[in-house]
């Protein structure tokens, strides 16, 4: 067995008192923003490709395709905000702030344009979507 000195002990000690912990809030927000940016980009491709879901909004086929864009930038902010989230940065923290606010900002397209007949799609990404911003902004200082 190895004994550890006093001195190699505190070392250990200040180390581990250095490495900041992730609120479970934090890792559980990244995932969910990972997962969704994950999806957006499948369902995009798969339209891309040729191969695409059923639509879920009654719109003309041009409007329609017009999200891709704003739903692809959203995926690359979501992405870039799990991962500054994770790590604790501040860019990830800014990233996620406005990748939440393009996602309030869509999901109340699609309300507007469903009138509530997709509400249990979108009430939940807009309780998501504030949710994050009330609890980052609670959060702030873990961001330096």
């Amino acid at each position: 067995m190895i004994e550890l000195s006093w001195r190699a002990r505190d070392n250990i000690s200040l180390e581990m008192a250095r490495i900041k912990k992730i609120p479970l809030g934090i890792v559980v927000i990244s995932v969910i923003m990972f997962f969704v940016a994950l999806a957006t980009d499948i369902f995009w491709i798969a339209k891309l490709i040729g191969r695409s879901f059923p639509s879920t909004m009654p719109l003309e086929p041009e409007v329609y395709n017009a999200f891709a864009v704003p739903d692809i930038l959203l995926s690359i902010f979501l992405y870039i905000g799990a991962y500054g989230l994770i790590s604790l940065r501040k860019y990830g923290f800014m990233a996620t702030l406005i990748a939440m606010g393009m996602w309030i900002f869509d999901s109340l397209l699609v309300l507007g344009i469903t009138k509530l007949s997709r509400i249990n799609i979108v009430g939940p990404c807009l309780f998501f979507a504030l949710f994050t911003i009330f609890y980052l902004w609670w959060k702030k200082e873990l961001f330096g």
